[in-house]
């Protein structure tokens, strides 16, 4: 109630200032209000126990790619995360245990609202205020914040990566530009599986638009996807590399947000499991070949070709809980503003070169 009495009191001061960044900054609070009333509840989930588990085994000599853990459901399912995954939650961990596993969630989610409203402030207004306002605001995303969950954090990198790329293009990708574009790509890659089809979209977009810096950019992934790895590789290889090869298994195989539910609920036959995941990564390397063209042009639209891919990922799976999509949605609600602040840039180009 407090933020929709104060809604109109905030549009009168930018109607007559014409500051945007006031409406920004109102959003970024609101998002962080709804999300604190919300966040100690807690939530149904159970990955971030097994981050915080993986974390104390780290710590006292183990191996979490090799450990029996007993806060998931059911007890002994392996770390299915890589190595990002718990670098990302490390800093939290230190300060509160498994609190600060969760309150990691909860800072990821203000890093997306506050880079969400720098995109608003500095390149494109109007559409920006729109995304920014839909991700604080949306209750799922609220929700998502709270509940246990990891892809809240998942959404932000990946967001991060979008955004440090589109930096990097600004500058043509000269010198480390490419090197820091390549590596927040590949701090996405090392933080959960689900990020591969967003880093094949940005990774595309370099090599046909910034052939030339193609190396750099290979190379900043490339240190960070082996810096994280080290430790885990040094420990148990074998456990590392069949831990973050596994994907995780459900007693109800057929769950959630996608195709299989609706044709369950019609009555219609549902594939076997085997089957199911071969129309999965046939639907998803097909929608691949098709926005592979698309991530050419921009940033933006490789952003757009990263969401596509996912969600035929997603949305053709046999289980899809409601959390996963939010990891497009952080993305998602930058896209028109990134698009917009992308036009600019080239017709601001076009007019130097045209000076020239």
């Amino acid at each position: 109630m407090a933020i929709v009495m104060a809604w109109p009191i905030v549009t009168l001061l930018v109607a007559k200032t014409g500051r945007v960044w006031i409406a920004a900054a109102f959003l970024v609070a609101a998002g962080f209000l709804l999300r604190w009333v919300d966040f100690w509840h807690g939530g149904g989930s159970d990955v971030l126990n097994a981050v915080d588990e993986a974390l104390r085994t780290f710590f006292s000599g183990g191996s979490p790619y090799n450990h029996y853990y007993l806060t998931t459901r059911p007890a002994g399912s392996l770390m299915p995360y890589p190595p990002g995954q718990l670098l990302l939650h490390l800093p939290g961990w230190l300060l509160d245990g498994f609190d600060g596993v969760r309150l990691t969630e909860f800072g990821a989610a203000i890093v997306g609202m506050a880079a969400l409203a720098w995109l608003a402030v500095r390149r494109a207004p109007t559409v920006g205020l729109v995304g920014l306002a839909l991700y604080a605001g949306l209750p799922n995303l609220i929700n998502l914040t709270s509940d246990g969950g990891n892809d809240t954090s998942a959404g932000v990198v990946v967001l991060i990566a979008i955004l440090v790329t589109a930096l990097a293009a600004d500058r043509r990708l000269v010198g480390w530009s490419a090197v820091a574009a390549g590596a927040a790509v590949g701090f996405a890659l090392a933080t959960k599986q689900s990020t591969l089809l967003f880093g094949v979209a940005l990774s595309l977009h370099v090599l046909f638009a910034y052939r030339p810096a193609l190396l750099r950019y290979l190379a900043g992934l490339a240190a960070v996807l082996v810096l994280v790895s080290v430790p885990f590789l040094l420990q148990d290889p074998v456990a590392y590399v069949h831990g973050v090869a596994t994907t995780a298994t459900h007693d109800i195989q057929v769950y959630g947000w996608n195709c299989w539910v609706l044709v369950q609920g019609l009555g219609w036959p549902v594939p076997d499991g085997p089957t199911a995941s071969i129309i999965n990564g046939i639907v998803t390397l097909a929608m691949l070949g098709v926005v592979a063209t698309l991530a050419a042009r921009s940033v933006g639209a490789a952003a757009v070709a990263g969401v596509l891919a996912t969600l035929a990922a997603l949305l053709t799976a046999q289980w899809t809980t409601y959390s996963y999509f939010a990891l497009v949605l952080a993305p998602l609600a930058a896209i028109p503003a990134l698009v917009t602040w992308e036009i600019h840039s080239r017709r601001g180009a076009d007019g130097i070169l045209a000076t020239e």
